[in-house]
């Protein structure tokens, strides 16, 4: 008797193969531009920590959304989120040792000026209260000039692993084409 099995994919592995599109994706750009962004990222609370990201991004493809104009670019980004010292009010949420990470996604721009939109899926080591999954979820809103950017970003786990403070930071970049 042949039981039909439901396809099931996990968070994880779903991950991967977004960060490895990604990485596919740059690959086949004539040159990717390489960015380099630091700044503060704040969890629950007022704690803050340091936080550095060095990211490929790929050609700008054109596409249109109606009558609008847009342009996409494929991304894969680096990053680390500094440790906060430890206290007794933040102890017990695992904030006291770095987080690595390596994303893969896509920036959307051309709705406003030099703005731009950045979503990315993310795979961590070394996990943290705040960014407590093996997989999460960046969002990104930031202006891109010819070689200065300037981001606000997010990142969660959307709630899929508990516990989920989420980091949200401001970062100040350099590009170099």
């Amino acid at each position: 008797m042949f039981v039909k099995q439901a396809f099931r994919v996990s968070p994880a592995r779903a991950a991967q193969v977004l960060l490895a599109a990604a990485v596919l994706g740059i690959g086949s750009s004539r040159a990717a531009t390489l960015e380099l962004m630091g700044g503060r990222s704040k969890t629950s609370g007022w704690r803050w920590t340091d936080a550095a990201f060095v990211a490929a991004v790929g050609d700008a493809r054109p596409f249109a959304l109606g009558a609008h104009r847009f342009t996409w670019e494929p991304e894969a980004e680096l990053g680390w989120m500094g440790p906060r010292p430890p206290t007794r009010q933040n102890f017990h949420e695992n904030l006291v040792h770095p987080v690595w990470m390596m994303m893969g996604g896509a920036r959307i721009a051309g709705f406003w000026r030099k703005a731009y939109f950045g979503f990315d899926v993310a795979l961590t080591k070394n996990r943290s209260g705040s960014l407590s999954s093996p997989y999460e979820f960046v969002s990104t809103l930031g202006w891109q000039g010819g070689h200065y950017l300037l981001a606000v970003r997010h990142i969660s786990n959307a709630s899929f692993h508990e516990p989920n403070l989420g980091e949200t930071m401001f970062l100040l970049g350099v590009r170099f084409q």
